[in-house]
């Protein structure tokens, strides 16, 4: 999925699906993650890795994309961690005290396997 300023890849790696973007996350492109988050949490794919390590820029607009994204998946009873965060989006992130509201982790393969553990776990307590 792409615009002229995001570019969207979505790669399956059970029992998560990583989210890579690429390009510009604002005003222009923010519905555009909203519509590919919703459309995995129809599908059932409610935990999510969404890698920023591709974003070259993030404004106010794209943060409250990923707000959205968070909610629409906590909402489905999921879970979303954002990896690679830096520059402009950490920036955003410290600026506006929402950096705690995300779980964030280095890298997505980090962020893979914390979910792979989670999931072991509630099973394990059934």
């Amino acid at each position: 999925m792409t615009t002229q300023q995001l570019e969207i890849t979505v790669s399956d790696h059970q029992p998560a699906v990583v989210v890579a973007l690429r390009g510009e996350l604002d005003i222009a492109s923010g519905d555009t993650l909203r519509r590919a988050i919703r459309n995995l949490v129809r599908q059932g794919r409610v935990r999510i890795v969404v890698d920023a390590s591709g974003l070259r820029f993030c404004d106010s607009c794209g943060l409250e994309a990923l707000l959205d994204a968070r909610d629409d998946i906590e909402k489905a009873a999921g879970c979303m961690r954002l990896t690679g965060v830096h520059g402009i989006l950490k920036i955003v992130l410290e600026a506006t005290r929402l950096r705690d509201t995300f779980v964030i982790d280095g890298t997505p393969v980090e962020a893979v396997a914390a979910m792979v553990l989670s999931a072991s776990q509630d099973v394990s307590m059934v």
